[in-house]
């Protein structure tokens, strides 16, 4: 049975037989974030109410299934019925593939949606609209919404590499992700300081490239703490992990750095960097920063990139991306080497930057074979930008290059370390402990997170477009479990869910500070560990503790 006849089913059974049964007045608004594009709340009329028999579901429908899940997570109960379900799913193509419609009744809820993802959202504003009504007793309150995303990409990315999450917490994450209409987890995997991707072919990339002797201590970045740190995902975990997220309408976005950041593949196969420099002894970096480490320019190592590239689209099939990094890769080492000057000479390059742009089209080149583009961090324009390759900008002090890349036609998304870094200090309040180290910025609060424009200043109107969307970057030199996460990422992930949904005239961060307030007992709820929005301490200021990865 496909989908579209799953809806008209559902639609044409639900409507005549409606169980429902409407709950005392409600007065109390529901507080969905991000804020619907429109939003109806019929203050002091009855809603739906759950207490008694809970919803029931059209039986056989994909998005039951959800729904199922959904109201389960948030004490509503459920039941599967072939007639007189309360909820009616009916397929509406114009509200394209993230939008939707939702009318609450006091005896009745309809979602109308495109596809799918449109129906998770939907969904999970249904979460955020459960209140109590006049009688102290759990309802949805009446309401109509129609709803789509400012943005196509709305992300957090997730760094695995300087510590590495078990997949239990990946999965809270995506959870999370979920409720507030995130749709993208960038993760990334491969770093000077751990190779955290198996590669059938290439099995010393994790047995080699994933463990490092030593890692600063907390606290003191400058202090080794003397402990090997090892790990990798298995191929069946990761599919587990792009699984999970596509359930909850999130694409999982790969990155394998390249040309630098690579020290921990080249320690394990020495071959693939400039082994003809003086000096040279790769190993897997022990320390935070940026490290000289980069991949040699030669055909061993581009056909060692295609075998990983394969391998990557094997196991991220649904993901139309793959990110190669491409960021702070030192030149020294391929000016040292006579190899790497040679392939400059042969290809008429005039000087390195040219050679990292020569690199990184070989491999969109790969990319491009299996029907996937190429994204990067914003130094993949230095020696010419790819006029397919879709750009990432963190730099914020270099301004000229968001619109450098729009003018040349490329997309860009938006993650300014002066506003998305969520590894950056998010204000004062931080706990002493040293396990709260971080990057001091208190300037990075949610409100300043909630001011940010993803559209650069000066934009013209016709490549607005050019403009995907915005995301966080969660670097985790100082973020060795989920609870540290959980601190550094809540509540600005709330305030950015915002900025990448709404549309930019009904932002108001006054209105929105009321909504995050009564999205707190949620968080509580999950055990979430978030930092207080009015600066106070965290939620459980005892929860960061150690964690083992096996």
């Amino acid at each position: 049975m496909n989908l579209r006849h799953l809806f008209l089913t559902a639609s044409s059974t639900a409507a005549p037989f409606c169980w429902g049964a409407p709950s005392a007045p409600v007065r109390e608004a529901p507080c969905i974030i991000p804020r619907p594009a429109s939003l109806e709340f019929k203050a002091g009329q009855p809603g739906f109410a759950l207490k008694d028999g809970g919803v029931k579901l059209p039986a056989g429908h994909p998005l039951s299934v959800q729904a199922e899940r959904l109201f389960r997570e948030n004490g509503v109960k459920t039941a599967m019925v072939e007639q007189g379900a309360d909820i009616a799913f009916t397929e509406d193509k114009s509200l394209g593939g993230e939008g939707y419609r939702l009318t609450v009744t006091l005896d009745s809820i309809s979602i109308d949606c495109g596809a799918a993802n449109g129906g998770l959202h939907a969904l999970q504003s249904l979460m955020q609209s459960i209140v109590k009504d006049g009688g102290g007793a759990p309802a949805l309150a009446a309401l109509e919404v129609r709803d789509q995303p400012r943005f196509s990409w709305r992300g957090i990315m997730m760094d695995s590499c300087r510590h590495m999450m078990p997949v239990r917490d990946i999965k809270k994450v995506l959870d999370l992700m979920s409720r507030y209409k995130f749709n993208i987890l960038h993760w990334h995997l491969t770093d000077d300081q751990g190779w955290r991707l198996p590669v059938a072919k290439y099995p010393r990339l994790t047995e080699t490239g994933g463990t490092r002797a030593q890692s600063p201590v907390t606290g003191n970045r400058s202090k080794p703490d003397g402990k090997p740190y090892s790990g990798h995902y298995t191929a069946e975990e990761i599919r587990d992990v792009v699984q999970y997220a596509k359930d909850r309408g999130i694409t999982v976005i790969p990155e394998v750095e390249l040309p630098g950041h690579a020290s921990a593949a080249i320690a394990a196969y020495p071959e693939l960097g400039n082994a003809d420099i003086p000096d040279y002894a790769p190993k897997v970096q022990e320390t935070w920063g940026v490290h000289p480490y980069t991949f040699a320019p030669t055909e061993k190592t581009f056909r060692f990139l295609e075998d990983v590239i394969d391998e990557v689209c094997r196991l991220f099939p649904d993901s139309p991306y793959i990110h190669i990094g491409g960021d702070e890769a030192p030149k020294d080492q391929w000016k040292q080497s006579p190899t790497a000057q040679q392939v400059m000479k042969d290809k008429g390059l005039k000087n390195e930057h040219e050679l990292q742009s020569y690199f990184v089209r070989r491999v969109e080149k790969m990319i491009n074979a299996h029907g996937k583009r190429l994204i990067g961090w914003d130094e993949i324009q230095e020696g010419g930008l790819s006029p397919t390759a879709t750009m990432m900008v963190w730099r914020s002090w270099m301004p000229n290059s968001a619109r450098h890349a729009l003018e040349q036609g490329n997309d860009i998304v938006m993650t300014p370390n002066s506003h998305l870094y969520f590894d950056y200090d998010q204000g004062p309040g931080k706990p002493a402990a040293a396990e709260y180290e971080t990057i001091n910025n208190d300037s990075l609060t949610w409100q300043h997170v909630y001011s940010l424009e993803p559209v650069p200043p000066g934009t013209p109107k016709a490549r607005e477009k050019q403009v995907l969307g915005c995301q966080a970057n969660v670097w985790a030199e100082y973020i060795p479990n989920l609870p540290k996460w959980e601190y550094q990422v809540f509540p600005r992930a709330l305030a950015l869910a915002e900025v990448a949904w709404t549309p930019r005239e009904l932002k108001n961060e006054q209105d929105f500070r009321l909504r995050l307030e009564r999205q707190l007992p949620f968080l509580d709820a999950r055990g979430v560990n978030y930092k207080r929005p009015d600066n106070g301490a965290p939620a459980r200021p005892d929860a960061v503790i150690t964690r083992e990865l096996r």
